[in-house]
């Protein structure tokens, strides 16, 4: 198995295996993403960002950059005056810089090498910090969120556009079974495979390594403004296992219409852009305890949590 660092600089030099985010690129779903976001069709989530957040923000952070769009994005649309960005992949970091000075960028943005599992930020520094596809393949999210939490200045925002749905370890032949169900009802000629593959990126450890947990881990440290669920409960889950060009409009269009309402159900989004603001006062120096603890005792805080939910239910 590749470690993270090779997995991405792999995908950035020579992929062999389709994106992770391939499910949003076709225009029925980019529309259904943005409008569950946005409110239109071709609302893109930054333009609501910068509708809900109408400032511009002096010093941002991006982590786990990959190739750099979104700092491009916000270097353009003046959203920031200057933006760090960090990531594990050397690969691309290198096209980040080629392509920050190919659009006159470069002296904006400063891009450097680092672990999201150890890494160290400077205290009250950052205006706006940023997760895009990124918090999902942390496994110590509680220190992360702690150094994050204590880098913001008390009037920062952070934006997160995550994957938050099931963590790698979740996935069971229990778990996929109606998916294979609905699997089968396609013709075998848009299916890569005989039966659905287990949603697991096996390349890539890190991959949703404890993407369940992150809500629940942000809550400590942050107080959530907004809370923008764009599904992927079925969408992202089908799409990898689908011949996505021969499918028909109708055959997409039934899946956003089964995926709405296994959502208007109640099931929990799998992918959101969530804003919050770090604590403050004496619940900062309580979430900087349990960011510290509570990965110690891991078992003992989530049978906590379980019996806090099911006290709060009754």
């Amino acid at each position: 198995m590749l470690s993270p660092a090779a997995y991405w600089d792999r995908e950035v030099t020579n992929p062999v295996t389709p994106t992770a985010h391939g499910w949003m690129a076709h225009p029925l779903v980019r529309h259904y993403i943005n409008e569950s976001i946005s409110g239109s069709l071709g609302g893109w989530p930054l333009d609501w960002f910068q509708r809900t957040y109408p400032r511009k923000f002096g010093h941002a952070l991006s982590i786990g950059c990959g190739t750099g769009a979104l700092e491009r994005d916000l270097l353009r649309r003046d959203v920031v005056e200057t933006i760090d960005a960090f990531d594990l992949s050397n690969d691309s970091l290198m096209v980040a810089r080629t392509e920050a000075a190919g659009e006159q960028l470069h002296e904006r943005v400063r891009y450097f090498r680092g672990d999201f599992n150890a890494i160290t930020l400077p205290r009250d520094h950052y205006d706006l910090v940023c997760f895009h596809q990124s918090l999902h393949h942390v496994q110590n999210i509680e220190p992360l969120l702690r150094e994050v939490m204590r880098a913001m200045k008390p009037d920062g925002v952070l934006y997160l556009d995550e994957f938050i749905g099931p963590s790698r370890t979740d996935w069971s032949p229990f778990t996929v079974r109606w998916y294979r169900a609905l699997y089968q009802s396609f013709p075998r000629n848009v299916r890569y495979f005989d039966d659905f593959a287990m949603p697991i990126q096996e390349e890539d450890p890190s991959e949703a390594i404890r993407s369940a947990d992150i809500f629940s881990r942000l809550v400590i440290g942050f107080d959530i403004e907004q809370f923008r669920g764009y599904g992927g409960n079925i969408l992202a889950m089908m799409f990898p296992d689908l011949v996505v060009p021969l499918l028909s409009d109708e055959q997409v269009d039934m899946l956003i219409r089964t995926e709405k309402s296994l959502l208007h159900g109640g099931d929990t989004h799998f992918h959101a852009i969530i804003t919050a603001r770090p604590k403050r006062g004496v619940r900062r120096l309580i979430a900087n305890v349990r960011y510290k603890i509570e990965p110690r005792f891991p078992r003992l805080f989530r049978e906590l949590r379980f019996l806090k939910r099911r006290y709060a239910s009754q």
